[in-house]
């Protein structure tokens, strides 16, 4: 479904040196969070609207 894009989310309870060992993990792609992958609003818009939903 439409050209994907990477998400990362933090928890604003991880200290500094989690935050930055996350965002390592990540950008090797071992990611310690779960990836989500999310449209862009242009792709959404599209989605919704060949669904009748917009």
């Amino acid at each position: 479904m439409f050209g994907m894009k990477s998400v990362m989310v933090f928890d604003p309870n991880d200290s500094q040196t989690e935050t930055e060992r996350k965002w390592i993990e990540w950008n090797q792609h071992k990611s310690a969070v779960q990836d989500k992958a999310v449209p862009t609003a242009e792709e959404t818009r599209r989605y919704l609207q060949e669904r009748g939903l917009a």
